[in-house]
């Protein structure tokens, strides 16, 4: 289970880098942080196919769902994702209905947030496990 890649995109610093420490720490071992989506992307153009990625719904200038789609394209067994402050339910509902696997919510206390995407993937990853074996 913890041995599939995880991509984490995040133009922050600090949570790119809180986000894949605490995912070592859980004993994550693949985990990879880029800063920009266009990174991201032309990593999984070069075939790393991560089996999560975890990304910040809101950058300047992006749409959360033109990624996802350009993500889903191009590795469309991985399970995306976004972490950010959502404050539109329907941005969140529109995510979802593309083929995102979570949405979690960023709030002041970055920890619980982590905790609940380390959460996901760990079920996200059992319900595969289970898939595969049925």
């Amino acid at each position: 289970m913890k041995r599939s890649d995880i991509f984490v995109v995040d133009r922050s610093a600090i949570y790119r880098n809180l986000i894949r420490y605490r995912l070592e720490k859980d004993g994550f071992t693949h985990v990879h942080a880029f800063s920009s989506r266009e990174e991201c992307l032309y990593r999984i153009r070069k075939s790393l196919r991560p089996g999560f990625l975890i990304a910040s719904a809101f950058d300047p200038g992006q749409h959360a769902a033109g990624f996802l789609h350009a993500v889903l394209d191009l590795s469309p067994h991985t399970r995306v994702i976004f972490f950010d402050a959502f404050t539109d339910p329907q941005e969140t509902g529109h995510l979802l209905a593309a083929g995102a696997a979570d949405c979690v919510v960023r709030t002041n206390d970055p920890d619980a947030g982590i905790s609940e995407l380390i959460k996901n993937i760990i079920f996200l990853a059992r319900e595969v496990a289970n898939a595969w074996s049925s």
